[in-house]
């Protein structure tokens, strides 16, 4: 039993595309009469680098844009975690990503209590997943699977015990609200 830190860095390795998203309306569509009437509205936005202490480094999405009907050529993300926070995060059994299907290990962590902030399963580019993002930290392009078995190899418990012990630790480092480009 070890305990591990992953680092949520501010360091951008690329862009990824998102969707705006809202627990009221979805993902966002564009509207009747629209030339792309139907279609998913994406933004590329930038992706960041997440470590684990001991293991890989993985490319996540860490902010998004809510869903509230308005398309523009940019918008500044405002959604997600810009401050530095040290938490010990919960694991959320069963969580699978809203906007597309997940892999075999549903599951996340919860970064701040009573919050909606999660660390899950992200889209992958290379089978052309995008999806709607409100803020979570997003493993991307298959990411997750490989996090997760070293989340348990490296701590040599299960998820549940890895929160139950505390064993994990998240370090968010502070940075910008991105903007995001209409794709």
């Amino acid at each position: 039993m070890a305990a591990l830190t992953v680092r949520v860095t501010g360091k951008i390795t690329g862009n990824s595309l998102i969707i705006p998203f809202s627990h009221t309306d979805g993902l966002q569509m564009y509207p009747a009469g629209h030339r792309k009437e139907g279609q998913a509205v994406l933004y590329k936005i930038a992706k960041y680098q997440m470590s684990v202490a001991g293991g890989d480094t993985f490319d996540v999405v860490r902010f998004g844009l809510q869903n509230n009907g308005k398309i523009a050529a940019s918008r500044r993300s405002d959604a997600g975690l810009s401050v530095h926070h040290r938490t010990h995060p919960s694991w959320v059994a069963g969580y699978s990503p809203h906007s597309f299907h997940g892999g075999p290990y549903a599951g996340a962590w919860r970064i701040l209590a009573g919050r909606g902030f999660l660390i899950h399963e992200g889209a992958d580019s290379r089978v052309g997943q995008v999806g709607g993002s409100l803020g979570c930290v997003e493993v991307l392009d298959g990411g997750w699977q490989v996090f997760m078995d070293q989340l348990q190899t490296l701590c040599g418990e299960p998820w549940p015990k890895i929160a139950s012990k505390h064993l994990l630790t998240v370090e968010m480092e502070g940075a910008p609200y991105p903007t995001a480009t209409l794709v």
